[in-house]
């Protein structure tokens, strides 16, 4: 499988397009302003050829693409897209849909993966999803958009999940999550939530803001911008998933995920990232050897992060160095099982 990226900073979709002839899928990312004018145009110069699409910046080797269309094309992949409708009232209605698509391509474990870009409702639809493709142990990446709508095939959806089917016929796929943070040690419990709201209001059954503030030494005008260095850490397992602190309400704290009643959390704090990111890379070229491509989803607030430290184009250009590298820069990512913020997840294939 291999990748090719084209790009228009200016929106221009005769120029992102110019280069690419017979993909077998193809993923887009634009404005809000052009994304129906886009969708439309994308259908007409690629009628054949299953693709997905989403709202949102997006970046292509070393270029950064805040207000243009980027547009991901895939080679040696047998491929099929569709939508998850209702996301938030009945997605497990539409699952057959997610089965025919993995019985379309013979998605395997190991040489396939489900890629997604959503509306919302993240932690619904990544349950949902995985009662299919966990059993067959076909792994999810994606992310949520920075908009309300999705496009599959040349048709655009509200309230949906863009879901695109990749196997690939040349090698392999795998899977990458790249967490720039550690755990501080100390353990909490979320005593009391309301995950309908992303809402955690106590820990430890303390009130999550005063909690969160007196951990860190900060007052509450600090809080929204302390998730860039202290995000919590939802412990599962072996691994620690982001949560992202948005900002006080009342007593609680507002997130970008959701919590549950007795989920095990940690207070993180941020590592030496460009350390992370080289070990990433490290690790992909050794499990993968001749990489040919990474299609990933960037957090905003890494994005935030890395562009307020001045790292953001050596980053993209780390990135571009160790193969073909194009994405997005979400607001919410998913990995395999779990809805995480501040990450990077990705796939990578030869």
């Amino acid at each position: 499988m291999r990748e090719e990226i084209g790009i228009s900073i200016s929106g221009d979709f005769r120029e992102a397009s110019a280069s690419i002839h017979e993909a077998d899928a193809l993923v887009m990312i634009t404005s809000a302003a052009n994304f129906e004018k886009h969708t439309r145009e994308l259908a007409e110069a690629f009628p054949n050829v299953p693709s997905i699409g989403g709202i949102g910046m997006s970046y292509g080797g070393n270029t950064i693409n805040e207000k243009g269309i980027t547009l991901i094309a895939l080679f040696g992949a047998d491929a099929k897209a569709d939508v998850i409708e209702e996301l938030s009232t009945m997605p497990i209605k539409y699952i057959e849909r997610l089965e025919d698509a993995i019985r379309a391509v013979d998605a395997r474990a190991g040489n396939s993966v489900c890629f997604d870009f959503t509306t919302g409702h993240d932690g619904k639809l990544v349950t949902t999803l995985n009662t299919i493709l966990s059993g067959r142990k076909i792994p999810l990446i994606g992310g949520t958009v920075d908009g309300k709508y999705v496009s599959v095939n040349g048709k655009i959806y509200s309230d949906s999940c863009a879901i695109l089917l990749l196997k690939n016929r040349t090698g392999r796929i795998f899977t990458y999550k790249e967490n720039i943070y550690r755990p501080t040690g100390k353990r909490f419990m979320a005593t009391k939530t309301d995950p309908s709201k992303n809402l955690l209001i106590e820990v430890d059954g303390q009130p999550a803001a005063t909690f969160y503030q007196k951990q860190l030494g900060i007052n509450a005008s600090q809080v929204a911008k302390q998730t860039f260095k202290n995000p919590f850490g939802r412990i599962y397992g072996n691994e620690t998933y982001l949560i992202s602190v948005k900002e006080i309400v009342g007593t609680s704290l507002s997130c970008f995920k959701q919590t549950n009643n007795l989920d095990i959390l940690t207070i993180m704090e941020i590592e030496d990232y460009r350390k992370t990111v080289e070990e990433t890379i490290t690790k992909i070229r050794k499990e993968l050897g001749n990489v040919n491509g990474i299609l990933s989803v960037n957090c905003l607030f890494r994005y935030l992060l890395f562009k307020q430290d001045g790292y953001l184009n050596e980053y993209f250009k780390k990135m571009g160095d160790a193969a073909e590298h194009a994405g997005m820069i979400g607001v919410g990512e998913h990995y395999c099982k779990q809805h995480v913020n501040q990450t990077m997840c990705c796939i990578a294939f030869n």
